[in-house]
């Protein structure tokens, strides 16, 4: 079978999602190819990536609204989806899933395409006409056809009561999974100096620096037993008000020594605005750290309130629930090793692959 992953935003999660799966799909002997645009921030070493078994295909789409570039990108699709004349066509996010589904409908294989949003994000979009722009990309997205899935419930929800109007025909749900054999456990006999609390991903608007520094800067005003660190880099600004509350910015690293710092930490603080299902968040809590992070969809979803971590409302319960896991290196280590358990039950990378296997062999077969 043959599996044509489309992805626009080469960086952060959603490319990570799709390294982890093509690399799995090929070694479980499918054929995959996947078309993609490259972002400023696109990891250097993003070929080595992928398994020399994946096929790569350039087709460069636009992050924004640019319909000059974009409709450039629908004739590149267009074209190499005629060419590759694959099984199953799996898109991802809003840009990337929108010139896809109209790929699909032009060729008339929008039965076999499987649009993965990764974070339904525009209720958060503060700009009324931008919020709007992209909501109505959803709306005549899932007109053009193909087969929405959520990543999370909550996702799900949203999306079937905004996108869908309630009809669940075409909207599945698929929990994101990762390749835990890509992560070091934490050993807990290795203690810190201070309790050592952070996050790992690119420092932008989806993941609120701005609440980690407000937290950190007054946690850091009466005590002095605590390291904050924020694993990733971003703009100037978000970066000197970090680091002006405490905080210390590694700058970009490679995946490969993003995780390898994971372990380090005692406790992971994710004040994201919106998630679709964190897979840092997931590695996190698969390498045995207990996670304080926001009550937004996907969030509270992964971390078990009391059980793996705290969900907190705003920012003095997550100051709070934050202050409860430095006090207590036994809480610590007992919502950790919890976190172990559930995220390798529920979410791990052949569990979701197998979900997705599933449904290709089920819309190849229509």
């Amino acid at each position: 079978m043959h599996i044509v992953h489309i992805i626009e935003p080469m960086e952060h999660g959603v490319f990570v999602w799709v390294v982890d799966m093509a690399n799995r799909l090929v070694n479980d002997g499918y054929k995959v190819t996947v078309i993609y645009s490259i972002r400023e921030h696109t990891p250097p070493n993003w070929r080595d990536m992928f398994d020399d078994k994946v096929e790569l295909v350039h087709v460069q789409m636009s992050r924004g609204i640019d319909p000059v570039q974009n409709g450039k990108a629908l004739m590149g699709l267009i074209k190499n989806l005629k060419r590759l004349q694959p099984d199953i066509i799996h898109t991802h996010s809003s840009i990337g899933g929108f010139l896809a589904r109209a790929a699909g409908f032009v060729l008339r294989k929008n039965h076999r395409l499987l649009y993965t949003s990764h974070a339904i994000h525009y209720p958060l979009i503060e700009a009324p006409l931008k919020r709007g722009l992209y909501k109505a990309l959803e709306h005549v997205g899932y007109w053009l056809g193909g087969t929405i899935v959520a990543c999370g419930k909550e996702e799900y929800e949203i999306i079937l009561k905004d996108i869908t109007k309630g009809n669940s025909k075409r909207l599945i749900r698929i929990s994101n999974g990762i390749d835990t054999a890509q992560l070091t456990p934490k050993d807990y006999s290795q203690k810190n100096q201070k309790v050592k609390v952070g996050v790992v991903g690119r420092i932008s608007l989806q993941k609120a620096p701005w609440v980690f520094a407000d937290v950190a800067r007054k946690v850091n005003a009466k005590r002095d037993d605590v390291e904050f660190v924020w694993i990733g880099g971003g703009e100037k600004d978000d970066v000197d008000n970090l680091e002006s509350a405490g905080v210390k910015v590694t700058g970009m690293l490679d995946r490969k020594d993003a995780l390898a710092l994971v372990p380090s930490l005692d406790i992971y603080f994710q004040t994201s605005a919106y998630e679709g299902l964190s897979l840092a968040l997931l590695e996190a809590q698969a390498s045995g750290i207990p996670a304080v992070v926001t009550k937004i969809p996907g969030n509270d979803e992964v971390v078990q309130h009391g059980e793996t971590g705290f969900v907190g409302e705003n920012e003095d319960t997550l100051q709070k629930h934050l202050e409860e896991l430095i006090d207590s290196e036994e809480l610590r280590i007992k919502l950790g090793k919890q976190s172990q358990e559930h995220t390798g039950a529920y979410f791990s990378l052949p569990v979701m692959a197998d979900q997705y296997k599933a449904r290709y062999a089920e819309m190849v077969k229509k």
